[in-house]
Protein backbone atom coordinates (compact mmCIF):
# COMPACT_ATOMS: atom_id res chain seq x y z
CA UNK A 1 0.00 0.00 0.00
CA UNK A 2 1.49 3.33 -0.54
CA UNK A 3 1.83 6.29 1.78
CA UNK A 4 -1.65 8.06 0.38
CA UNK A 5 -3.61 5.29 0.64
CA UNK A 6 -3.07 4.80 4.73
CA UNK A 7 -2.89 8.36 4.88
CA UNK A 8 -6.67 8.48 3.59
CA UNK A 9 -7.52 5.26 5.73
CA UNK A 10 -6.56 6.77 9.00
CA UNK A 11 -8.36 9.68 8.42
CA UNK A 12 -11.41 8.23 7.29
CA UNK A 13 -10.97 6.20 10.99
CA UNK A 14 -10.18 8.95 12.36
CA UNK A 15 -13.49 10.78 11.10
CA UNK A 16 -15.78 7.78 12.14
CA UNK A 17 -14.69 7.98 15.41
CA UNK A 18 -14.93 11.75 15.89
CA UNK A 19 -18.50 11.43 14.24
CA UNK A 20 -19.11 8.69 17.16
CA UNK A 21 -17.77 10.89 19.73
CA UNK A 22 -19.99 13.31 18.43
CA UNK A 23 -22.74 11.30 18.38
CA UNK A 24 -22.19 9.67 22.25
CA UNK A 25 -21.53 13.57 23.67
CA UNK A 26 -25.17 14.73 21.73
CA UNK A 27 -26.62 11.44 23.44
CA UNK A 28 -25.32 12.49 26.93
CA UNK A 29 -26.33 15.86 26.58
CA UNK A 30 -29.68 15.09 25.51
CA UNK A 31 -30.26 13.05 28.52
CA UNK A 32 -28.14 14.92 30.92
CA UNK A 33 -30.98 17.83 29.60
CA UNK A 34 -34.38 15.17 30.15
CA UNK A 35 -32.38 14.74 33.71
CA UNK A 36 -32.54 18.46 34.07
CA UNK A 37 -35.63 19.13 32.90
CA UNK A 38 -37.04 16.83 35.45
CA UNK A 39 -35.04 18.07 38.38
CA UNK A 40 -36.45 21.03 37.49
CA UNK A 41 -40.16 19.95 37.41
CA UNK A 42 -39.98 18.68 40.61
CA UNK A 43 -37.95 21.12 42.54
CA UNK A 44 -40.66 23.75 40.98
CA UNK A 45 -43.43 21.66 42.24
CA UNK A 46 -42.04 21.49 45.96
CA UNK A 47 -41.47 25.11 45.71
CA UNK A 48 -45.09 26.01 44.52
CA UNK A 49 -45.71 23.98 47.59
CA UNK A 50 -43.82 25.77 50.05
CA UNK A 51 -45.12 29.08 49.03
CA UNK A 52 -48.90 27.87 49.07
CA UNK A 53 -48.46 26.77 52.78
CA UNK A 54 -46.43 30.17 53.46
CA UNK A 55 -48.82 32.13 52.18
CA UNK A 56 -51.80 29.85 53.63
CA UNK A 57 -50.01 30.90 57.06
CA UNK A 58 -49.51 34.50 56.64
CA UNK A 59 -53.09 35.16 55.71
CA UNK A 60 -54.50 33.00 58.57
CA UNK A 61 -52.18 35.03 61.17
CA UNK A 62 -53.08 38.42 59.55
CA UNK A 63 -57.10 37.19 60.51
CA UNK A 64 -57.83 36.76 56.72
CA UNK A 65 -62.11 35.40 57.14
CA UNK A 66 -62.27 34.31 53.93
CA UNK A 67 -59.96 31.73 52.33
CA UNK A 68 -60.89 32.41 48.59
CA UNK A 69 -58.86 36.17 48.99
CA UNK A 70 -55.86 34.15 48.39
CA UNK A 71 -56.53 33.93 44.60
CA UNK A 72 -55.91 37.55 44.60
CA UNK A 73 -52.15 37.45 45.59
CA UNK A 74 -50.12 37.11 42.04
CA UNK A 75 -47.71 34.16 43.21
CA UNK A 76 -45.42 34.90 40.21
CA UNK A 77 -44.11 37.75 42.11
CA UNK A 78 -43.53 35.87 45.26
CA UNK A 79 -40.28 34.18 45.11
CA UNK A 80 -38.46 31.77 48.06
CA UNK A 81 -35.18 33.09 49.23
CA UNK A 82 -32.22 30.56 49.80
CA UNK A 83 -32.28 31.32 53.47
CA UNK A 84 -36.37 29.93 53.19
CA UNK A 85 -37.52 33.20 53.85
CA UNK A 86 -40.78 34.22 51.48
CA UNK A 87 -40.28 37.64 49.66
CA UNK A 88 -43.21 39.62 48.29
CA UNK A 89 -45.95 38.12 49.98
CA UNK A 90 -46.05 40.83 52.90
CA UNK A 91 -45.98 43.64 50.47
CA UNK A 92 -49.28 42.10 48.93
CA UNK A 93 -50.79 41.04 52.03
CA UNK A 94 -50.42 45.00 53.12
CA UNK A 95 -52.18 45.90 50.01
CA UNK A 96 -54.51 43.58 50.07
CA UNK A 97 -55.55 44.85 53.75
CA UNK A 98 -55.77 48.50 52.12
CA UNK A 99 -57.99 47.37 49.31
CA UNK A 100 -60.16 44.98 50.88
CA UNK A 101 -60.11 45.56 54.95
CA UNK A 102 -63.49 44.10 55.07
CA UNK A 103 -62.18 40.64 54.14
CA UNK A 104 -59.91 40.80 57.04
CA UNK A 105 -60.74 40.19 61.04
CA UNK A 106 -60.97 42.77 63.16
CA UNK A 107 -58.02 42.85 66.06
CA UNK A 108 -59.40 41.67 68.86
CA UNK A 109 -59.42 44.10 72.18
CA UNK A 110 -58.44 42.49 75.49
CA UNK A 111 -59.42 44.39 78.31
CA UNK A 112 -56.94 44.15 81.06
CA UNK A 113 -57.29 44.84 84.67
CA UNK A 114 -61.20 44.32 86.28
CA UNK A 115 -62.97 47.10 84.36
CA UNK A 116 -65.84 44.34 84.31
CA UNK A 117 -65.11 42.85 87.47
CA UNK A 118 -68.22 45.43 89.47
CA UNK A 119 -70.54 43.87 87.05
CA UNK A 120 -70.18 40.11 87.70
CA UNK A 121 -71.96 38.24 91.17
CA UNK A 122 -69.72 36.91 93.48
CA UNK A 123 -69.62 32.60 93.20
CA UNK A 124 -70.84 31.22 96.43
CA UNK A 125 -69.15 27.37 96.50
CA UNK A 126 -70.83 24.61 95.87
CA UNK A 127 -72.80 23.10 99.24
CA UNK A 128 -72.81 19.06 99.89
CA UNK A 129 -75.62 17.40 100.93
CA UNK A 130 -74.70 17.22 104.36
CA UNK A 131 -73.69 20.89 104.61
CA UNK A 132 -77.04 21.61 103.82
CA UNK A 133 -78.79 19.59 106.65
CA UNK A 134 -76.43 20.80 109.12
CA UNK A 135 -77.45 24.20 108.21
CA UNK A 136 -81.39 23.29 108.11
CA UNK A 137 -80.74 22.14 111.49
CA UNK A 138 -78.97 24.43 112.97
CA UNK A 139 -81.71 27.19 112.23
CA UNK A 140 -85.01 25.03 113.87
Amino acid sequence: MSDETTETTETTENEVSEQHDIKAMQAALKKANSEALHYRTVGNTYKDLYIKSQTEKALSEAGLTNSKAARLLDYSQITVMESGDIEGLTEQLEALREDLPELFAPAEKKVTGGADAADKKEARPMKSTAQKLTSRFGKA
